[in-house]
């Protein structure tokens, strides 16, 4: 049973006598008639919960290092509940999990789990997670919205969230022998991103009034379709002025360099005569000892979100074009290279895809014309033939 008492300080305690062993936790109310009474309110769903065997130490103390010998005394009296808490087992699996991602990539988790999964679910034990309660929770996030009126989260960013909770339950399924609860869970179905790449003449505008010591930066990024990433994490080893050949072979990514994100974005760019004389240019014009091809006016690592707020938002709004993301450059590289009637097969491989499919699906709209895409070559072949 539970029971208030007051320090001698003033200040409210609950006293708590549970499977023996007694529990002291202090509060940081004054014993006022108006905190006394919320507090009596809580005793009542205190005593409540305990009679009916359904209490749980976190859902009152959630901060408390009591929760633990509490939990180890339950599971104890009673073996049915030895399924760990969720934000216990998401812990576990975020510890066996890390070693297989990159550091972007674990933040990302762990703000996901941290920020979406642990205040909903945290409290819960892992084996009684239902269907429903993720259903309804996605829900929630699907409603949400900007200030605009648009939807705060996209679905891929809402399956994303998601994902690890699934991971963990089926996990957990499996090690602690219960059913597994979300076999009928499917996941949202994700929009097609949409792209904006800019038109040659677009690319000259924004040449045209882009800073003078960034315009080869830029060139690097419409000629190649090159990540920012990418661009970023360039050394001056990785240019091969001998063979003309970039090569890639890492990412900078949140201050860090790191493996590139497939095994075939590990590739070689050959260099045409623009990006021979581009290069040569940044080499001969480099002053700081930075391994790095690229870095800020004070010799440091480029910032994604610098060139994003420094230059490219500035840039676009100076030529005058129409607001778009900086991974534009990247699409912009692939409509250009398609529309010149470049080998596809190359293109792909210039872009790190793995096979050709992502960039009919995706640029080929964008280039009917300028590729004979659009039917007239069939056409004119038919006529030849006097097949009208």
């Amino acid at each position: 049973m539970a029971h208030i008492r007051v320090r001698p300080n003033g200040r409210i305690q609950f006293d708590l006598h549970l499977y023996g062993q007694r529990f002291r936790e202090g509060t940081k109310m004054t014993a006022t008639p108006k905190n006394l009474n919320h507090a009596k309110a809580q005793l009542k769903k205190m005593n409540a919960e305990i009679d009916l065997g359904t209490f749980q130490y976190r859902d009152y103390f959630p901060d408390s290092k009591k929760t633990g010998k509490f939990e180890s005394l339950q599971r104890t009296k009673h073996p049915d509940r030895c399924y760990p808490f969720f934000d216990s087992f998401a812990d576990e699996w975020f510890d066996r999990q890390k070693s297989k991602w990159k550091n972007s990539y674990k933040n990302t988790v762990r703000l996901n789990i941290e920020g979406y999964l642990k205040p909903i679910f945290g409290n819960t034990l892992i084996n009684e997670v239902t269907l429903a309660q993720v259903e309804y929770y996605r829900q929630d996030l699907m409603e949400q919205l900007k200030s605009d009126g648009s939807r705060k989260l996209s679905n891929r960013r809402i399956n994303n969230i998601f994902w690890p909770l699934i991971a963990m339950i089926s996990l957990a399924s499996d090690e602690y022998k219960f059913d597994y609860p979300l076999r009928r869970y499917k996941a949202l179905k994700e929009e097609s991103a949409d792209s904006h790449p800019m038109t040659i003449e677009e690319v000259e505008r924004f040449l045209a009034v882009v800073p003078s010591e960034w315009h080869d930066y830029f060139v690097l990024r419409f000629w190649t379709g090159m990540r920012s990433c990418e661009v970023h994490g360039l050394y001056v080893e990785h240019l091969d002025f001998d063979h003309r050949l970039i090569r890639i072979r890492q990412n900078y990514v949140n201050g860090e360099i790191c493996d590139v994100k497939t095994p075939k974005s590990r590739r070689d760019l050959k260099m045409c005569d623009t990006l021979y004389e581009v290069l040569s240019r940044v080499m001969t014009s480099k002053t700081d000892d930075s391994p790095f091809v690229f870095t800020t006016p004070k010799g440091k690592p480029i910032d994604t979100h610098y060139i994003s707020q420094k230059l490219w938002y500035p840039t676009l709004k100076k030529a005058g074009l129409k607001r778009r993301r900086p991974y534009e450059t990247r699409h912009t590289a692939a409509v250009l290279h398609i529309a010149a009637h470049e080998n596809p097969l190359y293109i792909s491989q210039m872009l790190g895809h793995s096979d050709t499919r992502l960039l009919f699906d995706v640029y080929a709209p964008y280039v009917a014309n300028a590729s004979r895409r659009d039917g007239s070559a069939f056409s004119k072949m038919m006529m030849e033939g006097n097949l009208q």
